[in-house]
């Protein structure tokens, strides 16, 4: 009986089955979270654990393949662990090696890189004190965002638009060091990308709306496909091939970048799949996670492929309140905090919809419905633009 150990609880109902079809029928995970249901042995996770604590998992499960799978709440900057470890451990590591990692969990060096390596990022400055932060918003000017070098996701960004706000920020001792940008306007995206063996596979890219102050994607419908335009597509090309030849990533990753005047804007890199990666599944039929299997496994890595254009709205879960009857001939995929291996949101009654569209009208009327319903969280003018945006790039893709 072939063995699996699992660093992160994350979509484990998308990642078990891959395993078990290949044979891997022993399986123990490493969570931050209690939960039950899946006939594996479960221990927990060290949130603030090191290299030394990963190697001695390591040697004591003995695992026939051991897999890092971590996710933002609590384990955003447990990859610079495995990234240390997988360097001393003569076993089957799927884990990014500490270059990418500190690059992806590490915003201070990320910008560091990115100005050596002449990737597109924000004009910024590392600071490391409250009066390096005051010079450099003097001199960028406001508005600005602030970001602790090393944060959980969600936590240590802060927009700052007035010196009260700025005042408030340094008041309450953020982490230093940290990053401060000017705060970039336009549209948000984000692209998911599983490396192997020097080569990758990436799903299309997605938009995630236009930025807001808030620094928070939760309330933005999210669609896919989306059209780069030509400078931005160029420089993200550019920008995954110098991370493939210089970091070596290997397993999931994500980029997030702003698109500025037609121009790319690297935002983060994240050392895992996230929030995309429903999305990416629903509108190729090719899931993350089933991928993030085989490469664990040692297979090739496939093609991925538009299939359908798809839209994820951001809802709310209402007991007894059930979703409008999904359009005919679409497909839907709800994610709510209730699931507690879904963790894209925790503690909260956030629910994420994802459906296919096969026919744009009926779809935005659904999505009239479901703001009638009152578990839309975002307006449906931003809905359909996101949609109307998704139709006509993938009407460009066909032709």
């Amino acid at each position: 009986m072939a063995k699996a150990v699992i660093f992160g609880e994350y979509k484990l109902a998308r990642i078990l089955p891959g395993l078990r079809a290949r044979g891997i029928t022993d399986v123990v995970v490493y969570s931050a979270v209690d939960f039950d249901g899946f006939d594996v042995e479960v221990k927990r996770i060290g949130l603030d654990w090191d290299a030394a604590d990963v190697l001695e998992v390591l040697a004591e499960e003995r695992a026939d393949v051991a897999i890092a799978n971590p996710y933002a709440h609590g384990q955003e900057q447990l990859p610079l662990a495995y990234g240390e470890a997988v360097g001393k451990w003569d076993g089957h590591f799927l884990a990014h090696p500490a270059a990418f990692a500190e690059v992806a969990c590490d915003k201070v060096t990320l910008h560091e890189t990115a100005v050596a390596r002449g990737w597109p990022v924000p004009e910024g400055a590392v600071c490391t004190d409250a009066g390096e932060v005051r010079a450099a918003v003097d001199r960028l000017g406001f508005p600005v965002v602030l970001k602790e070098a090393q944060s959980q996701a969600g936590d240590g960004r802060f927009f700052v638009q007035s010196a009260a706000d700025l005042d408030a920020v340094l008041a309450g001792e953020p982490g230093l060091p940290m990053i401060v940008q000017r705060f970039q306007q336009g549209f948000e995206c984000g692209v998911e990308v599983i490396s192997s063996g020097g080569t990758h596979v990436r799903w299309p890219v997605a938009s995630l709306g236009s930025l807001d102050t808030g620094l928070d994607p939760s309330f933005r419908a999210r669609a896919m496909p989306f059209a780069l335009p030509e400078r931005a597509a160029a420089s993200l090309d550019r920008l995954i091939l110098d991370i493939e030849q210089n970091l070596v990533p290997y397993g999931p990753w994500q980029i997030d970048f702003a698109v500025v005047d037609g121009d790319l804007c690297l935002l983060e890199i994240n050392a895992r799949l996230g929030g995309l990666s429903d999305l990416d599944s629903v509108a190729t039929g090719t899931d993350p996670h089933s991928v993030f299997v085989a490469v664990a496994t040692g297979e090739d890595l496939p093609e991925v492929t538009q299939r359908l254009v798809a839209i994820e709205l951001p809802s709310t879960e209402v007991p007894g309140n059930p979703l409008p009857a999904e359009p005919e001939g679409s497909n839907l995929m709800t994610v709510t905090a209730r699931t507690p291996t879904n963790r894209c949101f925790i503690d909260s009654d956030h629910m994420q919809v994802i459906v296919t569209v096969a026919e744009p009208a009926a779809t935005k009327k659904w999505i009239t419905e479901l703001h009638g319903a009152g578990l839309l969280r975002c307006s449906t003018d931003s809905a359909f633009a996101q949609l109307d945006k998704a139709l006509a790039t993938f009407g460009e893709t066909r032709r």
